[in-house]
């Protein structure tokens, strides 16, 4: 994940530090167990964004300054995100990942869920070394996210708007983790308490805009981009963002929206008609709006940063959220 910054000296101290994240992550996932040992490091070996990470350095430079504690905090969020997503492919079914085969296709449901637990339980155990209180955020971050995909899992109450009802579990899905991130940092650094709630709110603001993001891009994007398989959502009939926006053109009239979802709503199992539904929503104006929806977040989480003085840090956050919109994959 680029964190653009004109200061080399602080771009040595981002990248000093993703470097040691990165150690510890694989001394994380290490195991004496061979079976362990290949599941537990089969994302991580992946790669991904460090979208995370690289959050949770950035607010500690807004505090006081990168320590080890930042270090261990960036680690423990990572590792809570990893063991979130061998969870999500067994319920979303989906068959790859990072570009590789997902855990469970390999291995089955069983493995892949347990390693998800493993992985959690080596964050816990990481983050109870720090404190109390990062201790008590973790968790308070973790029950969010779990909460978040039950709110998916059961859907809009009865009269509730569909998509300020997915809205809000995003905040909870993806917002409470990386809005840890923002608090963890800047605490760990020794910010004061103005500060940290800034950097809570900037991290959740920005945790929803990236998922919203990353639905568009889901239906956009190739798959050698993306990693994963195009329009599994659709598939599985997940919603998201360009599908509730399609749904909501449809009720008010807009006939070219009622077309392309009698595609969407149709039978996807083959790959022909799931690419022909992929195709006809990724040309619709449903697109624009839902990256138009994406802005806004961001345009939101760049506001919460107002009250802190200039900065190479904090020009740093307007970037970094810049770039969660504006990306390919």
């Amino acid at each position: 994940m680029e964190v653009l910054t004109t200061d080399p000296e602080f771009a040595r101290r981002i990248l000093a530090g993703l470097e040691q994240i990165e150690t510890r992550l694989a001394q994380q996932v290490e195991s004496s167990d061979p079976l362990i040992q290949v599941t537990a490091s089969h994302l991580l070996n992946a790669g991904g964004k460090r979208v995370r990470p690289v959050l949770t350095l950035l607010a500690g430079e807004i505090g006081g300054g990168i320590n080890d504690d930042v270090i261990n905090a960036a680690v423990v969020v990572e590792l809570t995100h990893l063991a979130s997503l061998y969870h999500d492919d067994v319920m979303d079914s989906a068959p790859v990942r990072r570009g590789v085969d997902t855990a469970h296709t390999v291995w089955g449901n069983n493995v892949a869920i347990l390693t998800g637990d493993l992985i959690f339980a080596r964050a816990s155990s990481l983050v109870s070394t720090i404190s109390r209180r990062a201790y008590q955020i973790q968790a308070q971050a973790f029950e969010r996210l779990v909460v978040g995909q039950l709110q998916e899992t059961s859907g809009p109450p009865e009269g509730a708007d569909a998509l300020e009802h997915y809205l809000q579990v995003l905040a909870g899905k993806t917002g409470s983790l990386i809005a840890a991130c923002g608090l963890f940092g800047s605490m760990l650094a020794g910010a004061s308490p103005e500060v940290e709630q800034i950097m809570e709110t900037y991290g959740e603001k920005l945790g929803v805009a990236f998922q919203l993001a990353d639905d568009v891009i889901d239906i956009t994007s190739t798959s050698e981009t993306s990693g994963k398989t195009r329009g599994t959502d659709l598939r599985e009939g997940i919603p998201t963002l360009p599908v509730l926006v399609l749904r909501r053109m449809a009720a008010q009239g807009d006939s070219s929206a009622v077309k392309v979802l009698e595609l969407v709503d149709g039978d996807l199992s083959s790959d022909e008609a799931l690419a022909q539904a992929v195709t006809a929503l990724s040309h619709h104006a449903a697109i624009q709006q839902s990256w138009a929806v994406a802005e806004s977040w961001v345009a939101e989480a760049e506001a919460a940063l107002e009250p802190l003085p200039e900065s190479t840090a904090k020009s740093a956050l307007h970037s970094f959220a810049r770039g969660m919109v504006h990306r390919r994959a």
